[in-house]
This record gives C-alpha cells, structure tokens and sequence, in this order.
C-alpha cells in the first residue's frame, strides 16, 4: 500500500473553506505526488499494466503461483503420481447462463490480470466513445481503447489533479493505491454530464469553479477545473459520507477486517467452496483485498452496466453490504468452475475471469440480491472477526473499538 502512519482517526481537511487549486497545489507538494505521478501514466490504456514493458515479472499472479507450489512442496502437501479428487457440485447455474468447459480456457501470460500498480483496463467491445452511462453491458470499466492520445493525456491530466486534491484533502489517509480506480471511473462516467450541465447553471453551488465560470464564459471550459472539481467533490463526499476513508486508512486494517467478515460470509453461505479453498490454502484476502478496495473496478473485465448499479445500490442503502452480496455471487456462479482446480487454476480465474458472462448486468444483479445477508449479520460477524483476529494477535480488546467500521 502507498499510506503509511499509526492514526487510527485520520485526519482530514475543511474544504468548504478551500479552492480546489489550492489543494491540488498541497497534494503536488506532498509526499504522495510521485506515487499518485506514477499510477497516472499508466491509466487509460489500451493494455493492463502487466503488460507494459519490464512489468510481467511483477504480475500478482505469476507471484502467488510461485509462493502456491513453494508453499505446498513444502508442506509436503503434493502426492506424486496421484492426482487430487475432483470436487463437484450438484447446483446448476441461472438458465440463462451459457455453459463453458474450463479445459478450454487459455490462461497464458495472465494477459488480463490485474496489477496493483495502476489502472487495469480492458480492451473494450465497442469502437466509438462516448458517455460510459450509456453503454450497453459489453462495455468494460476503465477500457482505454478507442480513446485518441490526446484525449487519454487530457484524462491523465485531470485523474493526477484529483488525486493530488484528494490526498491534501485527506491528510491522514493520504494517497492510497486503489483511489485512482475509483477516481478513474468517476470520471469516464461523469465528464460528459458535468460539461452538459455547466453551461445550463444546473452544478451545485459548491463547485466554486463552476461559478467563476459562469461569470466568465469566454474562456472554453476545458481550460478550467471544473470537471475535475466536481469528480473531486464526488469522491470526497464517497470517502466522507459514505465511509469509503475506511478502506484506505494506514495499513489498511479495516479492509483486511472487511476481508475477515468476507470469509467468515463464504464459510456461512457456501461451505462446500470454502473447504475447497482451505483443503488447497487459498487465503480469500488474496483476490478480496482488490475486489473491495476498488468497489469491484479491479475485475477487468466487469462491465460498466454492472458496476454502475452495484454503486447505485450502495448509495441508496448507504452500506457495504451489496459489495459482500456481489462477491458472494461472483464466488457461487463460479463454483462449478472453482471447484474443478487447485490453487493455480483457481487464482488464474479469480483475476481475470476469462468467460465474464457471469458479471453481466442481469446474472450478477439479480443473483447478488437473492443472497441475504442484513446489516446485524455484517456487524456480528465483525465483532466474531475481529475477536478472533485479537487473540490470535494478543491484542487488548479495547483494539476492536478502533478498528469497526461503519457498516
């Protein structure tokens, strides 16, 4: 992670009282440039960052694999010339589901896996550009093709901006590598609604630039901030009213207890995949930690339709609890598949989800919201998970009081 410190309160700065080119300068003065700097290069491209030149050796997943078969010869764990039993499921999939054969799956160089180095986009099944809101459910998050150079670097641009006045504006968060997938849809999403609403007086009041503008507009909007002060705003108010700082605060001991309450819904909810796991010692944090810290952007191939209503619910429920009725779809549409392999198989699939049929709009949705799972569930099996964590650490009870989040 990129945030560092001890604070369990971070804190954050009053920017009713501030200009948003002000905070931008702070946050290009901070300790956080370079890092926000160098994840900015690598957004909107038209390949994942693993990639670019010099990065394959980097992949997540080529490390995991690594450690998977180390770990495992050295437990002794492997029986030579017997192969492993087969688990099976007697649960079939929505009938609208198109059934596939993994052994037909081509895994070579994890070609869409996902690094947490950056932006990790997908090449997208439409060739024109336009408004991400309106594109049918093919339309992958965060895909950089069909964007010309200029308009890539003028995104660039104005995800640094953000991020920069975001780590000023949060200075005991700070930067945190996770904020720019988040930034980065914000934007794709919401530019083209910002430039239509600007000229029609219809921004809120708050969006200083706006006003200036108005008051002034011979001068093109492009060549002010106000796009990037309205998505600034956007995000302020997710990190703010919404919680979302939790997910980023220093050693992001929140995320991993939101990880522990994951696993502990997967024992509960689908036994039988979760044994399969702990038989072949995958550590569910391994693909939850990205999944939940991006809101899900960090599935590559999850299309924009998806997301966008997975966001939507959250903002109406005001609550996590529809990223773990998501990640418990995703985990049961894929048993039939999880349960065939062993812990290369699966790790292969859980980051890059080759046949994303099972992300569209009206499987995962729909499914998401037959899983129940209610708010004094999350908030019991929070105060299970991080008792269990504190004996196993010998940490003072008193610990779990900083550490539970607003669910």
């Amino acid at each position: 992670t990129s945030n560092e410190g001890d604070d369990t309160k971070p804190s954050k700065v009053d920017i009713s009282s501030c200009e948003f080119d002000e905070l931008e300068r702070k946050g290009r003065e901070s300790k956080w440039h370079n890092i926000i700097e160098r994840d900015v290069v690598r957004a909107f491209g038209n390949l994942p960052p693993h990639k670019a030149k010099g990065s394959r050796r980097k992949s997540i997943v080529r490390a995991l694999v690594s450690w998977g078969r180390s770990h495992l010869k050295q437990h002794h764990t492997e029986v030579v010339g017997k192969e492993n039993p087969i688990r099976s499921l007697s649960m079939m999939g929505p009938p609208s589901r198109r059934q596939r054969s993994f052994d037909d799956i081509s895994f070579e160089h994890s070609d869409t896996v996902s690094d947490w180095g950056g932006i990790s986009p997908v090449g997208s099944n439409i060739s024109s550009v336009g408004s991400l809101a309106r594109t049918d459910s093919l339309d992958m998050v965060l895909c950089g093709n069909g964007l010309t150079n200029e308009v890539k670097m003028d995104l660039q641009k104005k995800l640094e901006a953000i991020l920069n006045a975001i780590a000023a504006a949060h200075e005991g968060v700070g930067y945190c590598q996770g904020m720019d997938y988040l930034v980065a849809h914000l934007l794709r999403v919401l530019q083209e609604t910002v430039e239509w609403n600007a000229p029609r007086g219809k921004l809120p009041t708050c969006i200083r630039s706006a006003g200036i503008w108005a008051e002034n507009e011979k001068i093109p909007l492009h060549e002010t901030v106000v796009v990037e002060e309205t998505i600034f705003r956007v995000m302020h108010t997710l990190m703010s009213t919404y919680g979302l700082r939790h997910m980023y605060w220093p050693e992001l001991r929140a995320l991993k207890t939101c990880c522990r309450v994951f696993e502990a819904i997967i024992e509960k909810k689908l036994p039988v995949l979760y044994d399969h796991f702990e038989h072949h010692e995958l550590n569910i944090g391994l693909f939850a930690l990205g999944w939940f810290q991006t809101m899900f952007l960090y599935i590559p191939s999850m299309p924009t339709k998806t997301i966008n209503h997975i966001w939507d619910i959250m903002l109406v429920e005001r609550s996590m609890k529809i990223f773990f009725r998501v990640g418990t779809a995703i985990l049961w549409l894929s048993q039939p598949i999880l349960l065939n392999h062993e812990l290369e198989g699966m790790m292969q699939y859980l980051n890059t989800f080759p046949d994303a049929t099972i992300l569209t709009h009206d499987i995962l949705i729909n499914c998401a919201l037959q899983i129940k799972i209610t708010n004094s569930m999350l908030a019991e099996i929070e105060r299970w998970a991080v008792r269990k964590h504190e004996r196993a650490h010998g940490l003072r009870d008193t610990y779990q009081d900083k550490m539970m989040m607003v669910i």
